[in-house]
């Protein structure tokens, strides 16, 4: 099998010829395009990963100001005109250029909410959750639907789906009532949205540091997804608990993305791997990789291949 074939396999929940393996981290968000498709290039060539994750490191913001809570209803959200947006997809189009497409190829999107945040900041927006959800909701919204157009057109480019950050469930920000009408609302219209356009998606499961990246997974049981990712170490729910809870679909993670695979010796990555190998019932519907991002100084590719190679030894 070639990465494309295995990727594949697991993604049907197949049993590919050997574990394949995804790592990722983030870029300087000043890099023009050509730097940053030649950043994706070198961790991708370099660190032998089986998957192209490509980062949204370009953020678009938001011009409406918010002075009272009926400004969130006056909240507009560019579509495919935007130059982020069109940054964004000349980023995909030059990997996919570039590799010839070997791999399957993962756009990074947030979902709207978050997205709502990266302009007016997390103090704002959770301060509106509580005294004006309604308001809150209708700016959400408005950012979806754009962002619904956004996905489609990465997935008509060429990307093969969507790599999905899923936020806001840590445990104490919201109730599940108010997350699902808050946070399962709008991230639910772009992910139909990539799914349409015929994407197969990463679900990640993302926890914030003020609340010691926690998070809830349970709470994305109903949530559309090919394959599905969460940090063990912050849950303390393992891969296997995991995969029995998301009802036996393929599963991605298992390894600390602060720990050897930052900073340990080769010795320690092959044995945190073979660890996480052995902590599975089955290798189909697997893919090696960390909690999260791998996060830190001093990330290296040399590092990244290291657990690679112990995921592609076990054939």
């Amino acid at each position: 099998m070639n990465r494309y074939e295995r990727v594949k396999a697991v993604l049907d929940n197949g049993t590919p010829d050997r574990i394949p393996a995804g790592f990722w981290y983030h870029y300087d968000s000043s890099f023009d395009v050509p730097k940053m498709i030649d950043c994706h290039l070198r961790t991708f060539r370099e660190s032998g990963v089986d998957v192209c994750k490509i980062m949204q490191e370009y953020i678009q913001h938001i011009d409406q100001p918010i002075t009272t809570a009926s400004d969130w209803r006056k909240v507009t959200f560019p579509g495919k005109e935007s130059k982020v947006y069109q940054d964004l997809l000349a980023v995909v189009k030059g990997i996919l250029d570039a590799t010839g497409h070997d791999a399957f190829t993962f756009q990074t999107m947030y979902g709207p909410l978050k997205t709502l945040t990266q302009t007016y900041g997390y103090d704002m927006v959770m301060h509106y959750a509580k005294e004006d959800p309604d308001a809150l909701l209708a700016a959400e919204m408005a950012v979806a639907e754009s962002q619904a157009e956004w996905a489609a057109g990465f997935i008509e480019a060429g990307a093969d789906g969507l790599f999905f950050s899923g936020q806001f469930s840590e445990p104490g920000r919201f109730t599940h009532e108010e997350f699902e009408k808050l946070v399962t609302a709008g991230d639910l219209v772009l992910l139909s949205a990539a799914e349409k356009a015929g994407g197969r998606n990463i679900l990640h499961i993302c926890g914030e540091p003020d609340y010691d990246f926690h998070s809830t997974p349970e709470w994305y049981t109903g949530y559309p997804f090919a394959i599905v990712n969460w940090s063990v170490k912050d849950t303390g729910i393992s891969l296997q608990q995991g995969r029995v809870m998301f009802g036996d679909k393929p599963i991605l993670g298992g390894m600390n993305n602060r720990g050897n695979i930052l900073k340990g010796s080769d010795a320690e990555i092959q044995e945190e791997a073979e660890s996480v190998i052995a902590g599975i019932e089955r290798t189909s519907g697997f893919m090696l990789g960390a909690d999260c991002t791998i996060q830190g100084e001093g990330i290296e590719n040399r590092r990244i291949r290291v657990a690679v190679e112990t995921a592609h030894a076990h054939v």
